[in-house]
């Protein structure tokens, strides 16, 4: 949230006419290659979606964003499980720490939980998932429309430019509060999964054992 606000009063500052003219000029199969290329080592995703609103318009926008989020999860599940996980793997054993083992059941939320959560880097949030124990199949079809639903906020600052006013701060503050609402519950969820997990085993391991 921050991230978008600052992008917007960044983009308020500057000439939207020629900033738009720009964008207008560039080829798009290369701003597409460079959109589906960048977040994958870091490069800011809120940048990408306003390069989409001003290229590509709303609808145009989300559409490319759908793509070029669908390569981004697909190539951050090839690396993760790849050549990724083995050093992100002895890097939590020499700090005596392990992947987290989902709950049964809990995938949807922990999937879900990682796209809204606030703080972390688009490009972390999909190697998270890749690392952890959560199918492709499950994430890739829950995280793809969250994120794309996510991306129209940012793809129509970049679509209007200059044209925000109080109410459209008003309704990305309260998409904000709803998403920090919703992670909040999902991990009391989670976390009471664990809780009753730990005490269940606890149980088991007390239990005498027949002979």
């Amino acid at each position: 949230m921050a991230a978008i606000v600052a992008l917007v009063f960044i983009w308020s500052a500057l000439d939207w006419r020629q900033v738009t003219s720009v964008i207008e000029r560039l080829d798009p199969l290369v701003v597409f290659v460079l959109m589906a290329v960048l977040p994958l080592a870091g490069f800011s995703i809120s940048v990408v979606y306003l390069v989409a609103g001003a290229k590509f318009g709303p609808l145009g926008g989300g559409a490319v964003i759908a793509a070029a989020t669908a390569i981004h999860l697909l190539a951050a599940n090839w690396i993760g499980r790849g050549f990724l996980r083995a050093p992100i793997e002895r890097l939590l054993e020499k700090r005596k720490h392990h992947l987290p083992h989902m709950p049964p059941g809990e995938n949807v939320a922990f999937a879900t939980l990682a796209v809204l959560v606030p703080g972390l880097p688009y490009f972390a949030r999909n190697y998270l998932l890749a690392i952890t124990e959560v199918p492709l199949r499950i994430y890739f079809w829950v995280c793809l429309p969250l994120y794309v639903a996510h991306s129209y906020l940012t793809i129509l600052v970049g679509d209007f430019g200059r044209n925000l006013d109080h109410t459209t701060l008003l309704i990305l503050g309260t998409v904000y509060g709803l998403k920090l609402a919703i992670c909040a519950y999902l991990i009391w969820r989670i976390r009471g999964r664990f809780v009753r997990m730990k005490l269940a085993n606890e149980e088991t391991a007390a239990r005498p054992t027949s002979t």
